[in-house]
């Protein structure tokens, strides 16, 4: 009792070395203590019984019945000492070697003497079992080897629980001398001890004659490979976050890893110089992380190799899109083939342009998520509204940083907020999993946690039109891929929900340039498709269509179910039943109908409008209205003022007046190309007239209403960009003309 108060005895591993382990307990990368000793801690069931045997009697026989020396063989070696003046045998038991590595100190009997105290006080406090691991993960094995587990891999390559007679008894002795007996350095020596030890397991009953010589005959080949440099980054960030822990397991799929970081390492020479790549692969259901490639390579310092862009927080470009119209979906605003406006359109300060800096005019939300259109995207934010979008995604666990100072803002569509790649791809999971956001699980440790993000029905719809989106490429298996990039080219995404997994590709340059000519579509998606082909086989299958998601035959312009006002039929998936109306504007527009229809009297017998109390046989009638800022992208025939039928002239309202001319706007050709000068000069002016129509006029620039109502307008030149010009008299004509301005 005194000396474990004085000396209290811990059996507590040494902290310092780490190896980082894949799915199978192979190592990914290993981590040397300040002393650079590689260690790899095993537990003695995952050890062969034959090696432990072997050790034991060799070692110390009576390991399980002294406490822990072993009298008559201290007597021995005491007696030894006395006839040859010299210790021939120590007498140690493997307890007092136990203690010997615990506790290093002086040789000699006084060292011995320490050692005795030091082993009774193990023996008291510590099982066999315990005593036993520790020596199996701290015995020396030479150079920076130690522990059996760490050998057998060092010197054969595989693990203890595979060790052959012939290893086995090799590196039963080794620990004696690891130095002398290194069978990298002297195969010989080695030899003659392992043959030594196979003779003493036959003597004692271990070993048939038969089994000594077979093992006899296996040769001493053993060479120290280089330390392994799987999932370097993954490791290294796992090594930071358990400091303490000897042993990291992780659910890598070593055959995927290594293929993915082959892929990025051969992908290399088509990038820009400095760029680098991101990947990582995440099971659905278990949230496991089979592959993580956090750089094209570890080595490659002009790649800037040994940063992880996996947790990099970058702009996303379009990459949270299916997310915006998931929630909308969701909110019973929209459904999949709602009328949205992909034109030029301004959102207060706001003004949003395609990618291709050109516009379609009337699409479906399908239509505008497979192409990944932006003014339809902000569209549908605006109507989110965007901090209740931005609330959303932070509650699922998104991660996003907003820039310095801002708020959430519409140009979260296009890519005004940071994310990283894992916690995007925690996001894209809720596709494949009925809208749950599966957080990334990179060891054992990390609990299973999934948060909602979306219901079951809108992830399913959203899911369904990027895989539909993406049938048109025939040379491989669709998946369901979204991409993305950031302003300037420099961030490139692509992300896709297999059946199995969800997968995340970015590319870029850490230092942040710009990749010219470089875009998700074309760089990010084709490693994307070889990424998908190089994963293993899983057991979760994606969510089937929810019980509560149609099919319904919805019409154009108004958004509902086929009626009389119809001008497109469309096939929709729809959920609950609820067919929502088209959106007809922005926010800030004033609209001039809310519903896309149109009320009118018209005389019963002429079919022509007719004003209250004009004449005593009228009717309603109701025509289909398109927004405003589609008037100039539909069919004329479909176009309101097209669709009005002419005043009754036995209105009084009609009279002296004449039937309207066409509307026209002069003075501004059609894609007229303006440059604008340097900030110091004056810049000019856009001066342009409306011919025909009746007042009043109606001007619009880019969707935004300006405060003219004449047939003349002048405008200052707007910034450089895309812009259309338009306008709008009281009987419903409508004309427009688009023009670029160029910066100087």
């Amino acid at each position: 009792m005194t000396i474990d108060c004085l000396a209290p005895v811990d059996l507590t591993p040494e902290p310092g070395a780490q190896v980082v382990v894949n799915a199978h307990g192979e190592p990914l990368r290993r981590f040397a203590d300040e002393r650079g000793v590689w260690r790899y801690p095993v537990d003695p069931t995952n050890v062969s019984p034959n090696y432990i045997e072997f050790l034991l009697t060799y070692e110390d026989r009576w390991f399980y019945d002294h406490p822990g020396v072993n009298p008559l063989s201290m007597v021995r070696a005491f007696g030894q000492w006395l006839r040859h003046g010299e210790i021939v045998s120590g007498g140690s038991t493997l307890t007092m070697q136990t203690a010997r590595l615990r506790y290093p100190g002086s040789y000699g009997w006084s060292g011995k003497l320490v050692q005795i105290v030091r082993a009774l006080q193990i023996d008291w406090h510590y099982t066999k079992a315990e005593i036993l691991e520790y020596y199996l993960n701290h015995a020396p094995f030479g150079g920076t080897l130690e522990g059996v587990e760490t050998a057998s891999r060092g010197y054969f390559g595989h693990s203890a629980d595979l060790l052959t007679d012939a290893q086995a008894a090799l590196l039963a002795g080794l620990p004696q001398a690891p130095s002398r007996y290194r069978p990298d350095r002297h195969p010989e020596r080695a030899r003659a001890q392992r043959d030594k030890i196979l003779h003493r397991m036959e003597t004692y009953g271990v070993l048939s004659r038969k089994a000594r010589m077979r093992a006899q005959q296996e040769p001493v080949i053993a060479d120290v490979p280089a330390n392994p440099l799987e999932a370097p980054l993954l490791a290294r960030r796992l090594a930071k976050r358990f400091p303490g822990d000897a042993r990291l397991d992780t659910f890598i799929d070593s055959d995927a890893q290594r293929s993915l970081e082959q892929l990025a390492s051969d992908t290399r020479s088509r990038l820009p110089a400095g760029a680098s790549i991101a990947m990582m692969a995440m099971e659905h259901g278990t949230g496991r992380v089979i592959a993580y490639i956090g750089s094209a390579q570890f080595v490659d310092e002009d790649r800037f190799g040994h940063v992880d862009m996996i947790t990099a927080l970058r702009s996303p470009g379009s990459a949270l899109k299916p997310f915006i119209y998931g929630l909308a979906l969701e909110a019973g605003m929209i459904h999949s083939e709602s009328l949205l406006m992909d034109v030029p359109l301004k959102f207060g300060d706001y003004r949003p342009l395609n990618f291709r800096r050109g516009f379609t005019g009337a699409v479906s939300m399908a239509e505008a998520l497979q192409q990944s259109l932006n003014v339809p995207a902000v569209q549908v934010l605006e109507q989110l509204d965007p901090r209740s979008f931005y609330a959303r995604l932070q509650s699922a666990g998104a991660g996003l940083r907003l820039p310095d100072g801002a708020g959430p803002s519409l140009a979260i569509a296009l890519g005004g907020i940071s994310i990283n790649l894992e916690r995007l791809i925690g996001l894209y999971s809720a596709l494949g999993n009925s809208g749950d956001v599966l957080v990334p699980r990179l060891c054992p440790r990390d609990p299973v946690v999934s948060k909602p993000l979306l219901t079951p029905a809108a992830s399913w719809i959203i899911r369904q039109t990027l895989l539909q989106g993406d049938r048109k490429n025939r040379n491989s298996r669709p998946l369901a891929i979204k991409t993305g990039t950031s302003s300037a080219f420099r961030d490139t995404w692509a992300l896709a929900v297999t059946e199995h997994h969800t997968l995340g590709v970015w590319v870029g340059h850490p230092g942040n340039a710009a990749m010219a000519g470089h875009h998700g579509r074309l760089t990010a998606v084709p490693l994307l498709r070889a990424m998908a082909g190089r994963m293993p086989p899983g057991e979760h299958t994606a969510h089937c269509r929810p019980d509560n998601v149609t099919v319904r035959a919805i019409c154009w312009p108004t958004g509902k179910p086929e009626t009389d006002l119809c001008d497109q039929s469309r096939t929709a998936w729809i959920i609950d039943g609820r067919t929502p109306l088209t959106l007809m504007s922005t926010k800030d527009q004033t609209p001039q109908n809310a519903r896309p229809w149109l009320r009118f009297q018209v005389a019963a017998d002429s079919n022509l409008r007719a004003g209250p109390g004009c004449l005593e046989q009228i009717r309603t009638r109701r025509i289909p209205l398109w927004p405003d800022s589609l008037q100039n992208w539909i069919p004329s025939a479909w176009r309101t003022h097209e669709r009005l039928p002419g005043l009754d002239p036995r209105c009084k309202l009609a009279k002296n007046l004449l039937p309207p001319t066409p509307l026209r706007i002069q003075g501004l050709s059609q894609g007229f190309q303006f440059k604008q000068h340097p900030a110091t000069r004056e810049q000019p002016q856009i001066s342009v007239h409306a011919v025909g129509g009746q007042p009043d006029w109606y001007w619009f620039l880019n969707g935004e209403l300006l405060p003219e109502r004449g047939p003349g307008l002048t405008l200052s030149l707007p910034p450089p960009g895309y812009h259309q010009l338009s306008v709008t008299d009281q009987s419903g004509q409508n004309d427009h003309v688009n023009f670029v301005v160029e910066p100087d």
